[in-house]
């Protein structure tokens, strides 16, 4: 049997497997018996959701996941088995394929997935990337650069939204976590990983590696600074001007169209307005730009995770944002129903039992 990477469970005992196995199908830590609750689990005052509650969470066979993140080993419960998710799963989640490879410690491996853009919600993107081209009769090979790419999310919705019009090569990307390195280097060698800090990152080194100016740049300077789940610090946080940088090298290579993604999030941060802030910036340097919220459960992949995307483009007439392929509920437009998390997992071997 051929071994799959990054599937790996391990046996769980005690308390911990008592409260596994009375976890409803969709349940949370609040709806465990009364003697598997701990007071951490439980809010006090008048809102009793979110926060300790959502810590425990079953998955549904027919219902998408609520957002895959960094911390999915102590959150997600596999929808039939008594045990959390491993890697592998999560990664499904995201819509990683099968055989993608995650290199580096646990932790760094599920920071990774956790953080990735799901691969079905950037092809969206991207096949309206290929539109643009195509609406204006600029067919062939589009060259792209890659930055703050992680596991490479945004550049795999990119290659499978590739076709006979409109092939989209990364040629270029960056990262400054070595872990991300390896699993690029393992995964997509082609994609010409430098692993580098943008703040010291020369735009004429992107141009040397490419040969020219790229078509394509794609990006989403990191999103903590802005995520509702976090201290929403923003610019105050040095992560979270991170995309000025990005800004800076869009202005040095001038690529035909920009693609900028960050958590929802970032649209309600309350010290700033990051997305005019954002906007602006784009604009001083000679860009329109378009921007939308997106859910990903909306193109088929099976979680409910919400994305910010700001298109950048001299013309942006030729770009519109995709319409859904994907529908919650039944619909007059006969749309395929969200897919499942469950039925998602149901294509994997079993786990493999990690010896301790």
């Amino acid at each position: 049997m051929k071994i799959i990477p990054n599937h790996e469970t391990r046996v769980y005992t005690g308390i911990v497997l008592e409260r596994l196995k009375h976890l409803p199908s969709g349940g949370k830590m609040g709806d465990l018996p009364a003697h598997l609750q701990h007071k951490s689990f439980v809010r006090t005052g008048d809102k009793k959701t979110g926060g300790p509650n959502m810590r425990l969470l079953r998955l549904e066979m027919d219902k998408p996941a609520l957002t895959v993140t960094a911390y999915i080993f102590n959150k997600f419960v596999h929808p039939c088995e008594d045990r959390y998710l491993t890697p592998r799963e999560a990664a499904c989640l995201q819509d990683f394929p099968v055989d993608y490879e995650f290199k580096g410690t646990l932790g760094q491996v599920q920071k990774q997935i956790g953080n990735a853009v799901p691969i079905k919600l950037a092809k969206a993107i991207a096949l309206e990337v290929a539109n643009y081209f195509i609406n204006q009769n600029k067919g062939g090979v589009k060259r792209v650069a890659s930055y703050f790419c992680g596991a490479g999310g945004l550049d795999l919705g990119f290659e499978q939204a590739s076709n006979h019009s409109v092939q989209f090569k990364t040629e270029f990307s960056t990262d400054i976590e070595p872990w991300t390195e390896a699993t690029i280097k393992a995964n997509r060698p082609e994609w010409n990983f430098h692993q580098a800090d943008i703040k010291a990152l020369k735009p004429e080194i992107v141009k040397a590696a490419l040969g020219c100016r790229p078509d394509v740049i794609i990006g989403g300077p990191p999103c903590q600074p802005f995520s509702v789940a976090g201290k929403q610090k923003a610019t105050e946080d040095p992560l979270g001007t991170l995309y000025r940088d990005y800004i800076r090298h869009i202005d040095w290579l001038r690529p035909e169209i920009v693609v900028m993604e960050n958590v929802y999030g970032l649209a309600q941060v309350k010290s700033a307005d990051m997305v005019q802030e954002i906007v602006k910036s784009f604009e001083a340097i000679g860009y329109a730009v378009k921007y939308a919220e997106l859910m990903a459960a909306d193109y088929g992949t099976p979680q409910k995770r919400r994305r910010l995307f700001f298109i950048a483009a001299q013309n942006l007439a030729y770009f519109q944002f995709p319409e859904p392929t994907h529908s919650e509920f039944n619909n007059l437009f006969d749309l395929p129903l969200y897919e499942g998390a469950g039925n998602a997992l149901m294509n994997l071997p079993p786990a493999l039992i990690k010896k301790s």
